[in-house]
């Protein structure tokens, strides 16, 4: 498999940062608190390649440094050191070396994000259809009968009535509104989706059925994820290599089901152990 994504070195801190920052913190030292400078390393030299079609997860407690992975690999904050490079078919991007407003386009038009919290990917107060509107206008797709029948179609293949498309996400309950950020997500046909704790709040036959979805559709679409979470049923069920992440690190790295039936780090047996 060819490479979508490649991460090398990602990092992220919060405060003003020292010179030893990097040296002080991560897995070997037990927190990702800097003890000279109190800066907190939220991601220290993290590196990953995401292959085309394929599902990675990344698991770890909270505070491990998944979503923060997820926040800047799609703009929400930007990373302190690092670099994160795109393989489109005729040429290669340099997420962050490139200004705002490519990266705008690139998340409108080749980036898909899912969030635990349907709040920070959907507008609750206008209609489901309306969410996906605006994520097509965004991407210049603009004609009001294309956006009608696209949004119709997305919100019917991931499960949500179409008599439902003009009610807006306020009133469905938690499973259906995962759903409707999904098929926002997919609108433009992006190759890479980013979810983050997608399951996390919801009823386990809903979970099952969200994991079912989602895929489902990544096998018709053939669209690469990156799949974030703590739930270690949920990277079995979806992924197929899994990074392990503990104070802003990557401790272990390899197949998923090599990592969850025979974990080397410590810590990852002690997640394999609590799940039993």
């Amino acid at each position: 498999m060819s490479p979508l994504l490649e991460v090398t070195g990602l990092t992220r801190i919060h405060g003003q940062g020292c010179p030893r920052c990097l040296e002080t913190t991560g897995p070997d030292h037990g927190t990702n608190r800097c003890p000279l400078c109190g800066s907190v390393v939220a991601l220290n030299r993290v590196s990953l390649t995401l292959h085309r079609g394929e599902v990675l997860g990344v698991i770890g407690e909270s505070g491990s440094g998944k979503s923060t992975l997820v926040r800047l690999l799609c703009f929400d904050e930007p990373p302190t050191a690092g670099r994160a490079v795109f393989h489109e078919t005729d040429r290669v991007i340099d997420l962050f070396a490139v200004d705002a407003a490519r990266q705008r386009a690139f998340r409108d038009t080749r980036l898909g994000v899912v969030y635990q919290n349907p709040m920070l990917g959907l507008d609750l107060s206008i209609s489901a259809g309306g969410n996906i509107a605006e994520r097509l206008i965004a991407s210049e797709r603009v004609r009001y009968a294309f956006l009608r029948s696209r949004a119709r179609e997305l919100l019917e293949r991931t499960g949500v009535p179409a008599t439902r498309m003009d009610e807006p996400p306020k009133r469905f309950s938690g499973g259906m509104q995962q759903r409707v950020q999904i098929a926002k997500a997919l609108a433009t046909e992006p190759p890479l989706l980013l979810l983050d704790e997608i399951t996390t709040g919801l009823d386990l036959s809903v979970q099952a059925r969200i994991l079912d979805l989602v895929l489902e559709l990544q096998e018709q679409l053939a669209v690469s994820m990156l799949v974030v979470t703590h739930d270690l049923g949920v990277v079995r069920h979806l992924a197929s290599r899994t990074l392990v992440m503990r104070h802003g690190a990557v401790v272990e790295a390899g197949l998923t089901d090599q990592i969850l039936e025979d974990p080397h780090h410590p810590y990852t047996q002690e997640l394999v152990s609590a799940a039993l």
